[in-house]
């Protein structure tokens, strides 16, 4: 059985979480895990500690955003994928 993180670990990981999210405008736990070389559940834990912060907006299951327009970006572009095509 692995090792709980301690206290101040699990602080920087939630901190690389919120950093990784600001400078690419969106994160998903798969992008978070590879960066944080943890498992998938650890990373959705975080990923709630983050989110707890105010840093970040957690959207779905889409993943962490730096703000609301991020999220509005991400939406319109997926909407005009999956719509914007048949026309």
């Amino acid at each position: 059985m692995a090792r709980p993180n301690t206290y101040s670990e699990r602080k920087t990981a939630v901190r690389r979480i919120i950093t990784a999210a600001k400078e690419r405008g969106r994160i998903t736990t798969r992008q978070a895990a590879e960066i944080l070389g943890l498992h998938l559940n650890t990373v959705e834990k975080y990923f709630r500690d983050a989110e707890k912060s105010g840093e970040v907006i957690r959207h779905g299951k889409c993943g962490l955003f730096r703000d609301y327009r991020a999220t509005i970006d991400f939406d319109m572009e997926r909407f005009s994928r999956q719509y914007g095509k048949g026309k």
